[in-house]
């Protein structure tokens, strides 16, 4: 027992167990004591299975380390869950993800939640980054100001247009009034599907404000990979634009994320923001891979 009164580490491990500490769930060894120890206080029933549950799903092999961290910064800055936040951040600091990447995960949540949401998370990451010594690498390997605008080229991105998109009579007209940059990017993502977007607006001005932001900023950084920055936007849809969840399921399935990762992303949603968000995005990801034909890729043979 510690001078506090209350159980030191290893009296925890001793009770609960070596191996939430041999792999905390996405948390720091001493955040995980802390929080062991707030519940123990109260109730070890619970302290064990809410645990232990915590730590059996997130450490499932269908996802990695990496990704299910950066998954979980943008939802919990989604759900503005700070502590949640922050210890995630300390956590993806302490086993080496970049700390841009894990900053790309806060500042993409602008784009389905707005600055509202942003701002705060931004605000948590900058503490917690300054406070662990890698803010200054931060300044060190910013995008230029204009992002990738400078080094892209027309011609080399022809080639990631599905034809639907090259074929669809819109086409010219659209590179043509909101210029090729936003366009192309919204071709290689979305297909002709982009063009239907840019009508819906049925307003010029303000669709190329939003494609410029949105297709020519932020979904051209590839800060991180396209495989990873789908799986987190499929991540931040799950944990509170839900409506939306379904379209960046099949986006992130299309740029390489495996059925059975997107299982593991939507079981770990479950287990912090519960079994209704879970179940809702199990449904879509089933009816996505009945549609799909690939329904086999997450069936678990029986022993």
């Amino acid at each position: 027992m510690s001078e506090t009164g209350r159980p030191g580490r290893q009296e925890l491990i001793d009770k609960y167990g070596s191996s939430l500490f041999d792999v905390p769930p996405l948390v720091t060894a001493d955040r995980l004591e802390e929080r062991l120890r707030q519940r123990d206080a109260v109730d070890q029933h619970f302290a064990r299975i809410s645990l232990e549950f915590a730590a059996g799903v997130l450490s499932r092999p269908g996802l990695d380390r990496r990704s299910r961290l950066l998954a979980l910064i943008g939802q919990f800055a989604i759900s503005k869950s700070y502590g949640h936040l922050e210890d995630a951040l300390r956590a993806s600091i302490e086993v080496g993800v970049s700390p841009r990447d894990s900053l790309e995960a806060v500042l993409m949540t602008q784009i389905y939640t707005g600055d509202t949401v942003m701002e705060p998370a931004l605000g948590v990451f900058t503490r917690v980054a300054e406070e662990t010594g890698v803010l200054a690498s931060l300044r060190d390997d910013q995008l230029p100001l204009d992002g990738h605008d400078s080094d892209r080229d027309l011609d080399s991105e022809r080639q990631y247009w599905p034809e639907e998109a090259v074929s669809d009579p819109r086409r010219e007209q659209m590179m043509a009034t909101y210029g090729w940059l936003g366009v192309s990017t919204g071709m290689r993502y979305r297909s002709k599907t982009h063009f239907d977007i840019l009508e819906m607006w049925n307003d010029e001005d303000f669709a190329r404000k939003w494609i410029t932001f949105s297709y020519q900023g932020m979904y051209s950084r590839w800060v991180l990979d396209d495989k990873t920055r789908l799986l987190c936007t499929t991540a931040d849809c799950l944990s509170g634009a839900v409506g939306s969840a379904r379209e960046h399921m099949q986006e992130a399935l299309h740029f390489g994320n495996s059925p059975r990762e997107i299982l593991e992303l939507v079981f770990q949603s479950g287990v912090f923001f519960g079994f209704p968000f879970m179940s809702a995005g199990r449904k879509m990801l089933v009816s996505i891979l009945e549609e799909e034909g690939r329904l086999d890729e997450i069936r678990v043979p029986r022993a």
